[in-house]
């Protein structure tokens, strides 16, 4: 790319960005938000500082509201994205220097399968071999490995995907033993009540016959007793001599 397009592209993206910037201070400033002299992107090993700084040039400032950091955070990310690094994260905090608005970006996932990665693979291979590969070569060489990267990644996560959904299936076997040795332990313990009351009520039943039969048998005894007419022994005093 002519070092023309950059510079048009680059006058574009920042004329962009200002504007997009105005449109939503416009439309959502308020009397009390902080004044914002300037962006400070904290965090970037892959871009230039300079078009970083160029790029979030705010001019004579603006006021700041949350919608205005997100649009900024997200400005921060379609930047690393125009240069070729789309997977990193970013986001805005508005603290320690007055009138500065800090961008914070992580770039560890391009780092660990991303453009970054293939670039130090390239250039590591190119330096340590002289291989002395052209620019358009290193660019090619970098794509296919972001490419392959990318596989990878897939590939590890459907692994993961499989693992962990066999490791489901084998906690969910396991879970359904215990219920299945639970069920069980608990219907012998029914069992084992059932048989235990059931004894208990029949001991219980046995007294109470053996109890009602001795009361029985007591009963008739008196009522026999009671019937069985007194022989009265010689010399002793009958009831109508002791009313007498």
């Amino acid at each position: 790319m002519s070092l023309f397009k950059m510079h048009s592209i680059k006058s574009f993206t920042s004329i962009f960005f200002a504007s997009y910037l105005l449109l939503g201070f416009s439309q959502l400033s308020l009397a009390n938000e902080p004044f914002i002299k300037k962006i400070r992107v904290k965090g970037n090993t892959l871009i230039d500082p300079q078009l970083l700084k160029d790029h979030f040039e705010l001019g004579n400032g603006l006021k700041m509201n949350p919608h205005i950091m997100d649009l900024a955070a997200r400005e921060l990310r379609s930047f690393y994205r125009f240069h070729g690094h789309p997977d990193v994260d970013s986001y805005a905090i508005q603290k320690g220097k007055k009138g500065v608005l800090t961008l914070k970006v992580n770039e560890q996932r391009e780092y660990e399968n991303g453009a970054a990665k293939a670039e130090i693979a390239v250039y590591n291979l190119d330096w340590n071999f002289n291989m002395k590969t052209t620019k358009k070569q290193k660019e090619e060489a970098i794509r296919k490995l972001v490419k392959g990267y990318k596989k990878v990644k897939l590939n590890q996560e459907i692994v993961a995907s499989y693992l962990i959904k066999k490791q489901r299936a084998r906690i969910e076997e396991i879970q359904s033993e215990e219920k299945k040795a639970m069920r069980k332990n608990i219907a012998w313990a029914v069992k084992e009540y059932k048989g235990r009351n059931l004894a208990l009520e029949k001991e219980r039943t046995q007294k109470l016959a053996v109890m009602k039969k001795r009361a029985q048998a007591a009963a008739s005894k008196k009522e026999m007793e009671e019937k069985e007419p007194k022989v009265i022994e010689f010399g002793e005093i009958t009831p109508f001599e002791r009313s007498a």
